[in-house]
């Protein structure tokens, strides 16, 4: 296995250690997570994990940024922060019945310029397994109450990290971001594109993604670890999936074939 710290190694001519060499650290993260992104994945999501629950200070100090001095979150009432938020939530409404009515056209008829069925599957898949099911469970289990109903900005609800099980709150609770997991989706669309379609694909959305999820904080609606770990537990299990999907790939459209020719009169 190839170690992410190469530079540390010792020589083959001697048994002096080599010094660490902090340049070479971005090129080796870099292929890390070219050539193991499920294990860069769960890397980072047990890194951002350890330091919000070690430092649960840091999502009281961003909050109190976005609640200004007056101790409310005077952005929630931007209404063009506030269409943000709508739109973020609508864009799953019109994507997935796209990406649905593109898996039946590829099963049916497969056209060759179009992704292949397993990907408008792996698609539909995550979306159910990530925003759908794992984050409405995180919120169910953790309890957690959300900026704005704590006592430190006026509500009657007690702070508790990322991760402490609370019973605060029963209904819509704040760990882990649905907005920001529903907006980190939008990477997993990128992977329906042709390879040389993706980086400037992921590129141009990131912006998007930022916004989306940053927008709840600065509504007090999420913590800034909501957002960071909504991000990290997709994008880990964004991996894993598409690892599955994309070795089985050939198994899936030829067993949605067979399928859709039995459906089919």
């Amino acid at each position: 296995m190839s170690s992410l710290y190469p530079s540390t190694a010792t020589s083959s001519s001697s048994n002096r250690w080599l010094r660490p060499n902090p340049r070479l650290w971005p090129g080796q993260a870099r292929a890390r997570v070219e050539h193991q992104p499920i294990a860069a994945a769960g890397t980072l999501t047990i890194f951002a994990a350890f330091v919000f629950m070690a430092f649960p200070g840091i999502d009281l100090a961003v909050s109190r940024w976005a609640a200004f001095a007056s101790g409310d979150f005077p952005l929630s009432r931007e209404p063009a922060l506030r269409a943000l938020r709508d739109l973020n939530r609508a864009l799953p409404v019109f994507i997935l019945p796209c990406v649905l009515a593109l898996l039946v056209a590829q099963a049916v008829a497969p056209r060759a310029w179009l992704p292949r069925p397993h990907k408008a599957l792996f698609f539909l898949t995550f979306f159910a397994l990530g925003p759908g099911l794992l984050i409405q469970a995180l919120k169910r289990l953790i309890g957690r109450a959300r900026p704005n109903e704590i006592t430190d900005f006026g509500g009657s609800m007690p702070f508790t990290p990322a991760f402490q099980v609370s019973d605060a709150c029963s209904r819509s609770c704040s760990f882990a971001s649905g907005e920001s997991a529903t907006a980190i989706a939008l990477v997993a669309l990128t992977l329906l594109l042709p390879v040389q379609w993706r980086r400037t694909a992921i590129i141009t959305l990131v912006p998007l993604v930022l916004a989306f999820s940053l927008n709840r904080i600065v509504f007090g609606a999420h913590f800034l670890s909501d957002v960071v770990l909504a991000w990290c537990l997709m994008l880990w299990l964004m991996a894993w999936l598409w690892a599955v999907f994309t070795d089985n790939g050939e198994r899936i459209d030829a067993a949605l074939l067979r399928l859709s020719r039995r459906s089919t009169p």
